[in-house]
């Protein structure tokens, strides 16, 4: 049975939800992701009207001023954006609860089942869109093929706040124009060599011998040429887990106070737990991550003696990983923090834990209870306090 697969995007997302929010940027040349005034960071989002200046996503914000400098330059206010994608997903699950939220702003969802409650595609697609533009009043676009790999790239097609179906029939005829960076997997250096070969469209990739691409790229010449076929079998997942959460930010001058850089790295951390707690899960491995003025990184990871939640215990090993980061007495551009080896909440398993961890679990679940209703700012730990009330830290990361 031919699945029917559709890929959401939301259109400039960031952006429109400031719009939403303010009426008076409709229309205008929106960036967000940071401050005119910002020397560093990058563009978060731009809205079609920042675009037509070339403005993108990642972006360096000195470039977005230069190309649109009569732009409309903001922070990302991310509790807004999150609270739309709740409303999104929502959503898309009264019509399959086979939905993989792939980001913030983009879904793939299962609608196979859904083909006779609904009427089909057209009228599957046609009633999200409504709804999320009563709803949220948002623009999005949809796409519906027979394969998450050809959804998603139909959806960049028919964007901004379009539909377009592509049935399997259609699939070769729907590719074979395409350049090869609307293909995903294939970068900038995996373009180079194809077109070192020759190989300057979709349609010639998946005629080419799989030999030739077996020469030129090993194993992956295979993944290519199927890719290029539209051939694909990943299945929607609903239930997908992160396998690190992270939140990091450039400074806007490099910095050498290590008194302000330890209140950024608790606020990192702080938000890397509250994250955490979220999704539901837990961390053995943390890692702090510095970059140099002259773009030298280093990371430095502590193996945890148990998995953990709590701020206490993954503050305690970003203290024992700070020393190491201040060897180099060097100023800093960028400052990070990461959990990893992420496993589920397995703490109702643990029979002989002492009481001190649950009390502090108890402390932490009101806390977060609290944050749910008046944000994260209004809550924080005094080593994050330092940094005042409400931090403004030139990175859209931190918001989230």
């Amino acid at each position: 049975m031919e699945r029917h697969i559709l890929h959401i995007d939301m259109d400039a997302f960031f952006a429109s939800v400031e719009q939403v929010l303010n009426p008076a940027l409709v229309g205008k040349p929106l960036i967000v992701g940071g401050l005119k005034s910002d020397r560093r960071g990058v563009v978060s989002t731009a809205s079609y009207e920042a675009r037509k200046y070339g403005v993108h996503s990642a972006m360096p914000l000195i470039e977005a001023k230069r190309r649109c400098p009569h732009g409309i330059f903001i922070r990302g206010r991310f509790e807004h954006y999150r609270k739309a994608s709740e409303q999104i997903r929502a959503i898309l699950e009264r019509v399959s609860p086979c939905v993989e939220m792939a980001s913030i702003d983009e879904a793939y969802v299962d609608i196979t089942g859904s083909q006779r409650l609904f009427g089909g595609d057209d009228a599957i697609a046609r009633y999200i869109k409504a709804a999320i533009r009563a709803e949220t009043r948002l623009p999005s676009t949809i796409a519906i093929a027979p394969n998450k790999l050809v959804a998603k790239i139909a959806s960049g097609e028919g964007k901004p706040d379009g539909y377009l179906r592509i049935n399997a029939e259609r699939v070769p005829s729907f590719l074979r124009p395409l350049p090869l960076a609307k293909l995903p997997g294939a970068g900038p250096r995996t373009r180079e060599i194809l077109e070192r070969l020759g190989i300057m469209t979709v349609g010639s990739l998946a005629d080419v011998p799989v030999d030739v691409l077996v020469q030129a790229f090993g194993s992956m010449g295979y993944a290519l040429q199927r890719a290029a076929r539209g051939e694909s079998t990943a299945p929607v997942q609903p239930c997908s887990r992160p396998k690190s959460i992270s939140r990091e930010t450039t400074f806007e001058e490099d910095l050498l106070d290590w008194e302000r850089i330890e209140r950024i790295v608790a606020y990192l951390a702080e938000r890397c737990a509250h994250a955490l707690r979220e999704n539901g899960m837990e961390t053995r491995c943390v890692t702090l991550k510095v970059r140099h003025s002259d773009f030298s990184t280093y990371t430095f990871s502590k193996t945890l003696p148990e998995s953990t939640c709590l701020e206490r215990d993954i503050g305690e090993a970003l203290g024992g990983l700070l020393p190491k980061a201040r060897q180099r007495r060097a100023r800093l551009r960028l400052v990070g923090v990461a959990l990893t080896s992420l496993s589920y909440d397995q703490r109702q398993l643990r029979l002989f834990d002492g009481k001190e961890p649950e009390k502090w679990l108890r402390v932490m679940e009101s806390v977060d209870r609290i944050r749910a209703r008046h944000g994260f700012e209004f809550i924080r730990f005094g080593k994050s306090m330092e940094l005042g009330r409400h931090v403004e830290l030139a990175t859209p990361s931190l918001s989230r």
